[in-house]
């Protein structure tokens, strides 16, 4: 088509989150202009997840699925590490003209890119280097990953579009961010109406979630079976479990508490939701530290320990379900600006030079 205009979204393979800012933004985008078309580079995993999510989005939308499986995942073993499993999605990326020569590029957290296209606009409120850095005394591929990636960014200083009350100090020194509010969804009217009647009274099922680097998954066991013998209805992220959570907005508006490592997607789901989260430590994950402490001080989120003490994590539960207490714990999330996902979708309409209009 005369005029087509083509966009070419890159996705890191760790986790859901990612993704789905991605398809929302590229929703915004698609009715801006009638002549963009947009793929999306994403893992197998991430098509299974979110199939429906892209078909809906129409013809002038398609999953390329496979690019992104060799990107960088947080592991605790560094010697998982390989130059293959951190930067072979490259290799497949300039193998597949179609993307690598799009009119534009976005690129959810991985930084390799800007090698081939440094106009690319990166987004994600983390660097990797910032969590790769752990390992990089003991594994050589680690090292040399974090200094290539220092170097890009030193010597393009990309836009980021980044969570404004998330973003990283190495987002705010490295790149030229981008900063916006919380990128969620808004609530459609019956959506809200549902809010306002269930309030706290209904929401009284629970989901324990490790996120999709699936290195938490035998904590997120144990805690989902010490909530359940005490009588609650508990969901999680394991795929073999009977109460595998579906992830449809109905089952999120039953949820009362989130206990969770605090991924950038989860915590943004629980500000849409205004569910109050629990949080999961991955002490050796700088990234999910920092969005720890910063949920805490933004009063989203609490602290538990879960290891040694059974009973505080039953009291902490019961207190943050309770009727009459809940609407003190929500008094957070109603002033959080929700914006973001309108204003990055504007902000790259004004980039591009996005002027069409559809019909």
């Amino acid at each position: 088509m005369a005029g087509t205009k083509h966009l070419a979204i890159l996705v890191s393979a760790n986790g859901y989150g990612h993704i789905r800012r991605q398809i929302l933004i590229a929703t915004e985008l698609l009715k801006h202009n009638s002549n963009l078309r947009v793929s999306f580079a994403i893992t197998d995993a991430q098509h299974r997840r979110f199939k429906v999510e892209i078909e809906n989005l129409g013809a002038r939308a398609e999953a390329v699925v496979g690019i992104t499986e060799d990107s960088v995942r947080w592991r605790h073993d560094a010697a998982s590490y390989t130059d293959v499993n951190l930067n072979g999605w490259e290799s497949e990326l300039k193998g597949t003209p179609t993307l690598i020569n799009a009119d534009f590029v976005m690129s959810d957290n991985l930084v390799g890119v800007l090698e081939t296209r440094p106009d690319t606009v990166l987004s994600g409120s983390f660097l990797w280097h910032e969590v790769i850095s752990a390992h990089a005394i003991s594994n050589t591929a680690c090292r040399k990953f974090v200094e290539r990636e220092i170097n890009l960014l030193q010597t393009h200083t990309p836009r980021m579009i980044c969570n404004a009350d998330l973003a990283t100090p190495a987002v705010l020194s490295l790149t030229n961010p981008v900063l916006m509010p919380w990128m969620v969804e808004e609530l459609s009217e019956s959506q809200l109406a549902t809010q306002v009647l269930q309030g706290g009274s209904q929401r009284s099922a629970i989901l324990v979630h490790g996120g999709g680097t699936r290195t938490l998954d035998t904590r997120v066991r144990a805690i989902a079976e010490l909530l359940r013998v005490n009588g609650h209805v508990v969901y999680t992220d394991l795929e073999d479990d009977s109460m595998c959570f579906d992830y449809q907005d109905s089952t999120w508006q039953k949820l009362g508490v989130v206990i969770c490592r605090p991924g950038v997607g989860t915590a943004t789901e629980c500000v849409k939701w205004r569910i109050p989260i629990v949080l999961i430590h991955d002490q050796t994950n700088v990234e999910a530290e920092f969005v720890a402490a910063r949920l805490k001080k933004l009063e989203l989120a609490h602290d538990c320990e879960f290891d040694s003490n059974e009973s505080e994590t039953i009291n902490l539960v019961a207190k943050l379900l309770s009727v009459n207490k809940n609407n003190s714990f929500l008094k957070p999330f109603a002033s959080l600006k929700k914006t973001g996902i309108n204003d990055a979708a504007n902000f790259l309409v004004d980039h591009w030079n996005l002027t069409g209009k559809p019909k």
